[in-house]
């Protein structure tokens, strides 16, 4: 059963220059516009995350203020994206979700590089006490290990984002 849900800080680009943030960086060989086709893929983050389910709740065309939900296991969260450069930009902040945090954002880049791309993460989350490190780590180490599992994903199945 899905814990109850807390709203948090309409955090948005500030928050991610004002502090410490992590950030991953990973290498594709692929061109960006698949990489990009398979962020945009609700069921391919269940495969290279550790999530449970992904719904876009907003109609196509997605830009800033389009929404989804995400479930990890029996946590849910409500995600507005505040930055959206199609193509190469995505960026959300937790609206509302059950984890213990008071703020938290998330930015994807998928910048061209000679032949492919680079994804470019980086994310900040705040709590009480010692928890938005906790969390913040959380995310980085699920990052970290989770794009070479997209890699390989996006080579076992090319024509899915293409």
């Amino acid at each position: 059963m899905a814990k109850a849900l807390k709203a948090h800080k309409p955090v948005a680009e500030e928050y991610l220059a004002t502090a410490k943030q992590s950030t991953v960086v990973h290498r594709f060989p692929f061109p960006p516009e698949m990489v990009w086709n398979a962020l945009l893929d609700a069921e391919a983050w269940t495969q290279w995350l550790p999530i449970t389910k992904v719904t876009w709740t907003s109609p196509k065309p997605f830009g800033p203020g389009t929404t989804r939900t995400v479930e990890v296991g029996d946590q849910q969260i409500e995600e507005t994206f505040f930055a959206w450069e199609e193509g190469a930009r995505m960026a959300f902040r937790f609206e509302r979700s059950s984890l213990p945090v008071s703020a938290a954002v998330e930015d994807y880049r998928v910048v061209p590089v000679e032949g492919g791309c680079e994804m470019h993460w980086s994310g900040k989350a705040s709590a009480p006490l010692f928890l938005g490190g906790v969390v913040t780590g959380q995310l980085t180490k699920g990052l970290k290990e989770g794009m070479p599992k997209l890699e390989a994903l996006i080579a076992a199945e090319p024509e899915r984002f293409r």
